[in-house]
C-alpha cells in the first residue's frame, strides 16, 4: 500500500507540474518573442519527460491499487463461505438459499467493483485535488481562494446524493435478493411446481418482484441524472466563468499573463477529471456500502 501512494504521489506531482512548464514556455518565450532554441528544447524535453513519467507512474499504481483491492475481496470471499458453514440448521429454515447465494455473490462482486474503481478513484482524486490547490495558491493565491467555492458545492451534492439513494439501493440490493431466492426454490422444486400446476402463481409473483426492482432501477437512473454529471458540469463551468472574470477585471489594471490564464484552467480541467469520475463512480458506491451491510449483517450472524 505504501508503494502504491508513493507511485500515486509521483504520478500528481508530475500532472501538476506539467502546466507550470507550459506557462512558462508562454510568458518567458512567446510573449517575449524569444525564442531561443536551447531553452526552449529544454522546456520541451523536460515537459516530455514528465508526461512519460506521469502515464509509466499511473500504470504501476493502478495496478498496485487492483492487486490490493482483489486480495482484500478474495479475503472477504472466504470469510463469507466460511462463515456460512457455521451457520446453524436454523440460520437456513428462515432465509431462503438464494438470499444467502445473492450475498456470497452478488454483493461482494459489488464490494469488488467498489473497491477496484472507487476506492482507488476516491484516492487519486484526493491527492490530484491537494496537489493542484497547492500550485493554484502558489501561482495565484487570491484566485485560487476564489477558486475555493467548487468544494463545499461538490460536499453537498456528495451529501444530497447520498441520502437519497441509499433508501433506492436498498430497495434494489433487497428485490434483487428476492428474484435469485424466487429462481432458486422454484427450479430446486420444479416438480412438486409442475405436479400441483402452479407455473403462472409463480411467474406472476416473479414479475411483480422484477417490476418492483424496475421501478427501484429507475427512481436511481432519475436520481444520477439529476446529480451526478449535470450539476457537476454546471459548477465547472462557474469555476470557467470566475477565472475568466477575474483575469477580465485585473486587465483593466495589470498586465495579464498568458501562461497563468492557460495553467489556471488547465488545473481546472484536471480538477475536474477526477470530480467526474467520482461522480461516475458515486452510484457504484453507494451500491457497495448497501451490499457490505448485507454481507457483514450475514458475517456477523
Amino acid at each position: 500500500l505504501a508503494i502504491a501512494i508513493l507511485l500515486l504521489a509521483g504520478s500528481v506531482a508530475a500532472q501538476v507540474v506539467s502546466p507550470i512548464i507550459m506557462k512558462t514556455f508562454l510568458d518567458d518565450h512567446v510573449t517575449q518573442l524569444s525564442f531561443e532554441k536551447g531553452a526552449i528544447m529544454k522546456l520541451v524535453i523536460a515537459f516530455v519527460v514528465i508526461e512519460i513519467v506521469a502515464v509509466v507512474l499511473s500504470y504501476f499504481q493502478h495496478y498496485k491499487f487492483n492487486v490490493i483491492a482483489l486480495n482484500v475481496v478474495k479475503q472477504l470471499r472466504i470469510d463469507v463461505f466460511e462463515k456460512i458453514g457455521k451457520l446453524g440448521m436454523r440460520y437456513f429454515d428462515h432465509v431462503p438459499a438464494g438470499a444467502i447465494v445473492s450475498r456470497t455473490t452478488n454483493d461482494t462482486e459489488a464490494i469488488k467493483d467498489m473497491f477496484v474503481s472507487c476506492v482507488i478513484s476516491f484516492i487519486q482524486a484526493a491527492f490530484l485535488i491537494v496537489g493542484i490547490y497547492i500550485a493554484m495558491f502558489i501561482l495565484s493565491p487570491i484566485l485560487a481562494f476564489y477558486t475555493l467555492f467548487i468544494l463545499p458545492l461538490i460536499v453537498i451534492i456528495v451529501i444530497l446524493y447520498r441520502k437519497f439513494s441509499s433508501v433506492i439501493y436498498m430497495q434494489m440490493r433487497e428485490k434483487l435478493s428476492e428474484l435469485n431466492a424466487k429462481i432458486s426454490e422454484t427450479l430446486s422444486g420444479m416438480t412438486v411446481v409442475q405436479a400441483f400446476r402452479q407455473e403462472d402463481r409463480l411467474k406472476a409473483e416473479f414479475d411483480e418482484i422484477n417490476e418492483q426492482h424496475l421501478a427501484a432501477a429507475m427512481r436511481n437512473v432519475n436520481l444520477n441524472s439529476y446529480l451526478l454529471r449535470p450539476m457537476i458540469s454546471l459548477i465547472y463551468m462557474a469555476a470557467i466563468i470566475v477565472i475568466l472574470a477575474y483575469f477580465g477585471f485585473s486587465s483593466f489594471n495589470n498586465v495579464v499573463e498568458v501562461g497563468l490564464v492557460y495553467a489556471f484552467v488547465t488545473y481546472i480541467n484536471r480538477f475536474f477529471e477526477p470530480i467526474n469520475q467520482m461522480m461516475e463512480q458515486l452510484a457504484v458506491f453507494q451500491q457497495a456500502i448497501v451490499a457490505g451491510k448485507r454481507v457483514f449483517e450475514l458475517l456477523d450472524e
